[in-house]
């Protein structure tokens, strides 16, 4: 097992692993908005440059591709899979098929590679090579990649790259200090198998947490100089390179579990009032050093975060006495409300996109060990059916979370909604998502889905935790959209309204010319193929081709789906992905 495989396959049980210690959140329920689907995304530009885009398709229109089968209420047997064609649609964010680090296959076709993760909380850029790996494997300086090996892989790979810059307080010394060396503190619970002079922070009952150690042990002060000076080399890197590379700067990662991800040099909670000052003053540092970058924060792990601060969380959800001491606003909305006040303040913007991260909650969807691979969980039949409407988190008003959580979160338009009354103008992105299952069909389709429900929905950007590896069916998922045919085919710049029954999904793009036209539809049944009679509405075209997936390594196939009369017919398999080519 290398280091890296050591240090980065567990963040994702910490990402998302947080929320099974915390409860069930009182009080989340965010204000409505007539429509917070209808803002449009804020978008790369090929030339590096940023804008935000107009909106077309509201919250209503995109809610009319149905998608997995609902546990309860209405079930939409009844509508028809069309295409709107005489639409113009709304931009398309490249950057929302983005992954985590840049060491995928490159016929992915990823357009953002983000630099993230636990351990970049603890990175020290002026070493190069010096990272801490906390609480996920035994809280110890080690040697891995530096930036510059990342930002090579990523320029090569193609696409931009989001480098995540650290705000905690504190980054590696060198490569080789442990915080917990069993020498000075006795015998431990567990050591590192290649370091068994370095341990776990418990004592051998397993139970008895030491105290947090002298942070100088492992670790030196970063400061906003610190960060700025950096940034500064990235783009002075990035002129010399004649194009932006770089086109993002994530505030840190996960503040919320600072605490026990980080607990030997970070053991207080993390507070609403350090949250704001640290993102204040290295969002103005890295402002300074590069006036055009994107700046996005705060990359919250998940639910509670969204809403508390951990000192919140530690002292009792329904005491909350950080947030009550804050005019008992949500945590994500005093955030924004601040930051807003801060530049019409100073002049001075710290913030241009609201980060979050997401992962699914519900039993066995995902989690380490699981029978579906990477981002794990099992991949029974009824698993998959919890898989796909969990998938429903991401937009659906109506939908319960079947989880601790026991709310709905409809998160993209939750976050636009708060953007919408707090900080007009912010663009929103998922930092970090995956709905398990990986190398199993079923978690193919419900990449396929999220990734739909990003672009109609107007997301920025997305990162994917952490890459499809060929030739799982996650990989296939992610290539419907950027690179289905192998030879460059991908989703097109605008999508356009469209719609399709319960069980179905359909999300249809078209070129900028209105001459061609890519489609997406996905089955979600584990056994019935679903006849698909497409009605093409004011669509001028004269061909068609499709590419069929329905598992195995092999990838795309010919598909079967025919045109004629302004209808395409052909049947969409079980567990499957068809993209169809319009011109």
């Amino acid at each position: 097992m290398t280091i890296r495989k050591i240090l980065f396959a567990p963040l994702v049980v910490v990402a998302f692993g947080g929320c099974d210690r915390c409860g069930k959140a009182p009080e989340t329920k965010a204000p409505e908005a007539v429509d917070a689907a209808a803002v449009g995304p804020v978008i790369v530009m090929p030339d590096g440059g940023k804008m935000q885009a107009e909106a077309v398709i509201t919250e209503v229109l995109a809610a009319n591709i149905a998608g997995p089968m609902p546990l309860k209420g209405k079930i939409n047997a009844m509508t028809p899979m069309a295409v709107d064609c005489k639409s113009a649609g709304q931009p398309v964010s490249p950057t929302i098929f983005g992954v985590a680090w840049a060491d995928g296959d490159k016929d992915l076709g990823a357009a953002a590679h983000r630099w993230g993760g636990n351990t970049t909380t603890r990175y020290n850029w002026k070493l190069g090579n010096a990272w801490n790996t906390a609480h996920d494997w035994f809280y110890q300086n080690v040697q891995i990649d530096s930036y510059e090996v990342f930002l090579g892989k990523a320029a090569d790979k193609g696409g931009f790259a989001a480098i995540t810059v650290p705000i905690m307080g504190w980054v590696a010394k060198d490569t080789t200090s442990g915080s917990f060396p069993v020498a000075a503190l006795g015998p431990q619970e567990k050591t590192a198998p290649e370091r068994p002079d370095l341990g776990n922070g418990k004592k051998p009952d397993g139970k008895t947490i030491l105290p947090a150690p002298d942070p100088t042990r492992t670790s030196v002060k970063v400061t906003p100089e610190d960060v700025g000076e950096w940034v500064a080399k990235i783009k002075a890197a990035d002129a010399k390179r004649g194009k932006r590379l770089v086109y993002e700067y994530i505030l840190d990662n996960e503040p919320g579990l600072w605490s026990t991800t980080h607990r030997d040099v970070h053991p207080s909670p993390m507070t609403y009032d350090e949250l704001l000052e640290k993102t204040i003053a290295f969002g103005t540092a890295i402002r300074k050093a590069d006036p055009d970058a994107i700046i996005a924060g705060p990359a919250s792990f998940g639910w509670w975060e969204y809403f508390y601060s951990t000192k919140d969380h530690d002292e009792g959800l329904r005491n909350k006495p950080d947030r009550k001491a804050h005019g008992d606003v949500p945590l994500l909305a005093w955030y924004l409300q601040k930051l807003a006040e801060h530049e019409k303040k100073t002049g001075v913007r710290v913030l241009d996109v609201l980060d979050v991260h997401i992962y699914p909650q519900a039993d066995n969807v995902q989690g380490p060990d699981g029978a579906g691979g990477d981002g794990g969980g099992e991949t029974d039949r009824k698993t998959n059916d919890v898989r796909f409407r969990t998938t429903r988190s991401l937009w659906d008003r109506n939908y319960e979370d079947e989880s601790w959580i026991k709310e709905a979160v409809y998160l993209i338009p939750r976050m636009k909604e708060l953007i919408a009354q707090n900080y007009p103008g912010r663009g929103f992105q998922i930092g970090e998502y995956n709905f398990g299952a990986e190398a199993h069909p079923a978690g193919g389709v419900a990449l396929a889905e999220a990734l739909g429900r990003f672009a109609v929905f107007g997301v920025s950007h997305a990162f994917y935790w952490t890459y499809p590896k060929k030739p799982k069916p996650a990989y296939w998922a992610f290539r419907a959209y950027r690179n289905y045919d192998g030879e460059g085919g991908r989703f097109l710049d605008r999508i356009v309204p469209s719609s399709s029954p319960s069980g179905t999904s359909l999300y249809a793009s078209r070129d900028e010319a209105g001459k061609k036209w890519v489609l997406v539809a996905l089955n979600f049944s584990a056994d019935r193929p679903y006849d698909a009679n497409i009605e093409l509405r004011g669509c001028a075209v004269g061909a068609a081709k499709s590419f069929v997936y329905a598992g195995g390594d092999q990838g795309f196939i010919a598909g079967d789906m025919k045109l004629g009369g302004g209808r395409l017919e052909g049947k969409l398999p079980p567990y499957s992905i068809t993209v169809i080519e319009l011109q």
